[in-house]
């Protein structure tokens, strides 16, 4: 059996926290292990906070849930901007010496079992997945 979730709301920051309450609520009720649950709410959070700081217009956060697994797709109508594009963060250099931004993508790449991207009829899309 899949369940599914969707809404859209214009990509503001006072609206976030009410989205994510939703997000987390509605993955409980269809069956994500609290295990799992931690490290899918991280990535809404960095994936939905970056439309909200960086890309903006209309947000759309589209889950589907079944056969052990979540599917997840957020989209928006901000500027173009491909976050898998970027290179992994050398995590291993000293904190001075890193480059600004991209640890919380590569955080979103470490935890899913699948991301992708792409921007289509003036809107980015990215999806993950994870098992359960």
């Amino acid at each position: 059996m899949t369940a599914d979730f969707a809404r859209s709301i214009p990509a503001d920051a006072d609206r976030l926290p009410a989205l994510l309450d939703a997000i987390e609520a509605w993955l409980g009720v269809h069956g994500m292990p609290m295990d799992k649950l931690a490290s899918v709410m991280v990535a809404f959070d960095e994936i939905l906070s970056n439309v909200v700081n960086y890309g903006g217009g209309a947000l759309d956060v589209a889950i589907t849930v079944g056969d052990g697994a979540m599917l997840a797709t957020v989209s928006d109508d901000g500027p173009f901007f491909d976050p898998l594009a970027r290179p992994a963060p050398d995590t291993e250099a000293d904190i001075d010496d890193r480059a600004i931004g991209g640890l919380g993508i590569h955080l979103v790449r470490k935890m899913m079992d699948d991301v992708g991207y792409a921007y289509e009829n003036g809107r980015n899309r990215l999806t993950f997945r994870k098992t359960f």
